[in-house]
């Protein structure tokens, strides 16, 4: 009897799992390969309910760029992605003073490459390398004014000096 109904509920399972549609896939986007680019030189605009710009997207033979503006018409945010690898992207972010709080750069998703991080009043706050969003080699840090305050070394996402 046990072996029976274990019997019947595996082929009741499988036969939900075969019964699906065998093509729908989950997909993960990790950069721009699932947007609609522009041909080069060419413009798409899209607009808040107010008419006010929500995002300009662009493209030359080398780059395709997204920037993404607030309601009152402020970018608050630029990406950036190589067309010959749409996974990749440098991603700048703005404070609402129209300064950038960050650059960093990005592969599938993960933190990877240079990073620098700003203040309000523009000046840096540290400045450093990920690779695969682990710290690595010298990091920067500095105090609101712009001055150096002290120096990190990190090896594979961990400090070593």
């Amino acid at each position: 009897m046990r072996k029976t109904l274990t019997i019947l509920l595996l082929t009741l399972c499988s036969t939900i799992l075969l019964g699906q549609e065998k093509n729908k896939q989950i997909g993960i986007t990790y950069g721009a390969e699932k947007e609609i680019l522009p041909k080069v030189g060419d413009t798409i605009k899209e607009y808040h309910p107010n008419n006010i710009v929500k995002f300009v997207k662009f493209r030359n033979l080398n780059e395709f760029t997204i920037q993404e503006f607030k309601e009152n018409g402020s970018m608050y945010k630029s990406t950036i992605f190589p067309i010959h690898n749409l996974k990749n992207k440098t991603l700048t972010k703005y404070h609402s003073n129209g300064n950038i709080i960050l650059i960093a750069n990005y592969n599938m998703g993960i933190v990877h490459g240079y990073f620098q991080k700003f203040y309000t009043n523009g000046k840096p706050m540290q400045i450093g390398i990920y690779k695969r969003m682990k710290k690595i080699g010298e990091w920067k840090f500095f105090d609101e004014t712009g001055d150096l305050i002290k120096k990190e070394l990190y090896k594979n996402g961990k400090l070593i000096e």
